[in-house]
């Protein structure tokens, strides 16, 4: 999977954010990754890494990260189950799409 600079770059300042969240014993929110995204991107010299944190805010904001890049992707068979992501909200089904057995007990 080709991943450009910019994809890498966003994961790995989630990655940095969500850790020192959780180095403080915080508890991981939408509200708390974007507060601490925040207080990243006030204190950042580098130009590029603060740019792509406000991104990385805006899209937490709208809702919209995981779906701008992941979703428009085909699905690849990567191991998962059948070889399909579900790319509506990206969650792995754990069980096949058989219907649920009916009451009758066995034991």
């Amino acid at each position: 999977m080709n991943r450009s600079k910019r994809e890498k770059l966003t994961d790995q300042l989630i990655g940095e954010a969500v850790l020192s969240i959780l180095y403080d014993n915080g508890a991981i929110s939408t509200r708390s990754l974007v507060e601490r995204l925040q207080i990243m991107e006030a204190t950042e010299r580098d130009d590029q890494r603060r740019d792509v944190i406000a991104d990385v805010i805006a899209d937490i904001s709208n809702h919209r990260l995981g779906l701008s890049r992941r979703a428009l992707i085909p699905a690849q068979n990567d191991g998962d189950r059948d070889g399909q992501i579900e790319q509506s909200n990206n969650i792995y089904s754990l069980f096949d799409k058989s219907p649920v057995p009916g009451s009758s007990k066995k034991h």
